[in-house]
């Protein structure tokens, strides 16, 4: 009886020791999930800091860019509104020469602008270039002007193409409207 007793004892023991062994392993579940998702928490907050460390940077490159744009503007307007107002009716070389000029006297006048204004990217976006080659305007720097003038002017052109490459490019471009083709050589002119 005693060793009954005895063994009833120790198989009372026993079962509450498994009881607590199994309360402890699932507290230790419990706690290596809470760890692993508290490490998830941490490597998407360490991410989220890099990437709000490189916007950062972005933003202070952009707000750089922005000074220089405004501590210019004023010299990159009067050059882009002289090469509109003045600039169509020349060749290349002679667009060269007034813009040269005209950079020269706002040097005179003490006016800030950028030395390396590209007229093209400063008076159209890369959507009106694209575009605009795909109509058929070939990529020179003379042509991309010329497609600009034509847009930005409120006027119609007289356009002298012996190349053909102008008149195809307008009657793709503004096919939409009612533009007219002509030649010394039609019969009504």
């Amino acid at each position: 009886e005693e060793v009954n007793k005895l063994v009833q004892g120790l198989e009372l023991s026993i079962s509450k020791y498994k009881e607590e062994y199994a309360v402890l392993i699932s507290q230790a579940q419990a706690i290596k999930s809470n760890l692993a998702a508290v490490e998830a928490k941490v490597q998407r907050s360490v991410a989220l800091l890099d990437s709000l460390g490189n916007e950062k940077q972005r933003w202070e490159a952009g707000s750089e860019t922005f000074k220089q744009q405004m501590a210019t503007i004023i010299g990159d307007v009067l050059l882009s509104a002289a090469f509109m107002a003045y600039a169509g009716y020349f060749d290349q070389q002679m667009r060269q020469n007034l813009f040269g000029n005209w950079c020269a006297h706002l040097q005179q006048a003490m006016i800030q602008f950028r030395p390396d204004l590209a007229r093209t990217e400063y008076l159209s976006n890369a959507d009106d270039r694209l575009k605009w080659q795909a109509n058929a305007l070939p990529t020179d720097e003379l042509c991309t002007e010329n497609a600009i003038m034509l847009q930005r002017f409120n006027r119609y052109p007289l356009i002298v193409d012996p190349s053909g490459q102008a008149t195809e490019f307008i009657m793709n471009e503004y096919k939409d409207r009612n533009v007219t083709k002509t030649s010394f050589l039609d019969d009504a002119f």
